[in-house]
């Protein structure tokens, strides 16, 4: 990862702020990203304290044919 400068969409767009680009993948980490990142570790850590499960998301549905449907 290489330090890069971006720009602050989120207000005038004029405002320069550090952070990390990735030169392989391209994925980018700045102080605004790692912040939302740990509120959401956060926010998954007391969703599973409270459901006493690792809260996953519910398994997709199964599609049946209507010809099965119709015996």
């Amino acid at each position: 990862m290489i330090v890069d400068d971006f720009v602050d969409m989120a207000t005038s767009g004029e405002i320069w702020m550090p952070g990390w680009r990735c030169l392989m993948c391209g994925e980018i980490i700045d102080p605004i990203i790692e912040s939302h990142r740990r509120k959401q570790e956060q926010h998954q850590e007391i969703v599973s304290a409270i459901s006493g499960s690792s809260a996953r998301p519910p398994a997709p549905l199964t599609v049946k044919s209507r010809k099965s449907l119709r015996r």
